[in-house]
């Protein structure tokens, strides 16, 4: 996974393809109709260069951790910082906010991908612990501001130092073109603000979901070293992959929802690595349901996250192909299950290869009752990992975006093609087991509800007595408009009437509405 946060003359810079925008998005934005399908790709646009500002005032901020406000060190990220600045503010301020954890550029939410989770979490953590809650930048900025700015926010203490003393400190010293905001204030349904308890448990959640996003990020880099260093044949360390899977086992004991939900992540540009932290994670939880001690959950985690080895040794082209495979690529894709064990085998990272590790590689496309591959000519006994494997791998692939299918299918609909093949493709009981993970109305979903509002479902209900009622969030009122901080129903409640106070009507495809429910998760 590409590190965002190296602070070095190796700061990565504005992406090449997004040169052009920056050139044209002025005369672009003033000509074109807002709401149009043109309209739709210039927001788009404006979206990417918002991730490019969040990125590059990372570096910044990394940087400066590191090097004095003269220092060289700071020149690219300050240009690159500048050059986005002037682009996206030129007729007003650009505002770079924080909402409940969710970065927006104005009031575009900045959607978040595996590879650049890392840095999305460093600067919520930085605003939250400021107390920020939005940063706007105006035309008016200039070089020494920027380096003025990220020198006090990271020499300046938030724990002794108030969001109103930094705005002081940066007044005494002349920064322009920058401004700081307070968080909003959280309101509740009915325009109430929130009471103490409440924000505790706002606060609790948030830390929550905070280690299950870092657990995930170690996770995924623990994956992208691995395939790294696998394809030029280096030593492997799997203690890096390790930790990470056993504190992903610890925060599981704790939080599972919280975990379940972060395998919403979709992203098909990185597919690969976000498959393997997500078919560790759904694997762990089922391996729960079925028993595992604690100490076996961390084997069956780990044998998860290399359950793809085999994949390494195929081109990336091939891997990515949007088109028909050819007979050949075909060959190879079928064969890696065994180019797994091998690879696994051959490296030095790894003394004795352990039977769990195996079984995920080799098992994973054999199917429960043998129709996958790779085809056997010899009698073969199918592990409980491979079996568990063969769910999570097969749910997580399904319900993603990919290559030749950017639109993913929605978790109910891969629910019930799974449960088609129930006894032939998949272990009955464990495939029943892993419903009562996700949700019979799986997390992620999104639904309607008898308010005629657009709910996400969060998690599943405690009992299985109400498996059709889970835990949801509202993101859109009854025109269909986005809601911000929508309030959470659990829809066991009852009314005063003895009704419940909340249905859902009906599964909603996604794509119909084009929500990204997984930002609800991150």
């Amino acid at each position: 996974m590409s590190d965002h946060n190296t602070p070095s003359s190796q700061a990565p810079q504005i992406d090449e393809h997004l040169q052009p925008i920056l050139t044209h998005e002025k005369s672009l934005t003033s000509k074109i109709a807002k709401g149009s399908e043109a309209g739709d790709i210039v927001d788009q646009q404006l979206i990417m260069l918002g991730t490019q500002l969040v990125i590059q005032l990372n570096v910044l901020i990394k940087t400066s951790r590191i090097h004095g406000r003269t220092n060289s060190a700071l020149d690219k990220p300050v240009d690159a910082l500048l050059t986005l600045i002037k682009t996206l503010a030129h007729d007003r301020p650009v505002v770079l906010r924080l909402q409940n954890d969710f970065l927006f550029l104005g009031e575009s939410h900045l959607k978040v991908n595996s590879q650049q989770l890392a840095v999305f979490t460093s600067i919520i953590d930085s605003f939250n612990a400021w107390k920020i809650g939005a940063i706007s930048f105006s035309n008016s900025v200039d070089s020494k501001d920027l380096r003025e700015f990220a020198h006090l926010f990271v020499s300046l203490d938030p724990e002794t130092t108030s969001l109103e003393e930094l705005r002081k400190e940066l007044k005494a010293l002349n920064v322009q073109g920058i401004e700081l905001e307070a968080p909003r204030a959280l309101r509740l349904k009915g325009g109430a603000s929130s009471t103490a308890g409440e924000k505790d448990a706002a606060e609790g959640h948030r830390r929550a979901k905070t280690a299950a996003k870092n657990g995930y990020v170690r996770a995924a880099g623990a994956v992208g070293n691995l395939v790294q260093n696998a394809k030029e044949g280096g030593t492997i360390s799997f203690k890096q992959a390790k930790r990470a899977i056993q504190n992903i086992v610890d925060l599981m004991m704790q939080d599972e929802s919280t975990l379940l939900g972060l395998t919403t992540l979709r992203c098909h540009d990185q597919y690969t690595h976000n498959h393997s932290v997500n078919v560790a994670i759904l694997s762990i939880a089922l391996g729960n349901r079925a028993g595992y001690p604690k100490v076996e959950l961390a084997d069956l985690g780990l044998a998860a996250l290399f359950h793809d080895m085999g994949k390494s040794t195929i081109p990336m082209e091939v891997l990515n192909k949007p088109s028909e495979f050819t007979e050949e690529e075909w060959v190879a894709m079928r064969n890696h299950p065994i180019e797994g064990v091998l690879s696994l085998t051959k490296l030095r990272g790894i003394t004795n290869l352990p039977g769990r590790m195996a079984a995920a590689a080799f098992e994973h496309h054999m199917n429960y009752d043998f129709s996958g591959y790779p085809k056997l000519t010899v009698p073969w006994k199918l592990s409980l990992t491979g079996r568990i494997l063969m769910i999570a791998d097969c749910y997580d692939a399904m319900t993603s975006s990919r290559v030749y299918r950017r639109e993913p299918l929605t978790p109910a609909k891969v629910l019930k093609l799974m449960f088609a093949k129930s006894g032939t493709s998949f272990d009955p009981t464990l495939l029943k087991l892993f419903v009562n993970c996700v949700g019979i109305v799986p997390i992620g979903s999104l639904v309607m509800l008898d308010t005629d509002e657009l709910a996400v479902v969060l998690r599943p209900a405690q009992s299985k007595e109400y498996e059709e009622r889970p835990y949801v969030k509202v993101i859109a009122d009854p025109a269909g408009e986005p809601v911000e901080d929508g309030p959470e129903y659990d829809l066991t409640e009852k009314n005063e009437a003895g009704d419940y106070a909340h249905s859902i009507v009906r599964l909603v495809d996604n794509a119909e509405h084009k929500f990204d429910t997984s930002r609800y998760f991150v």
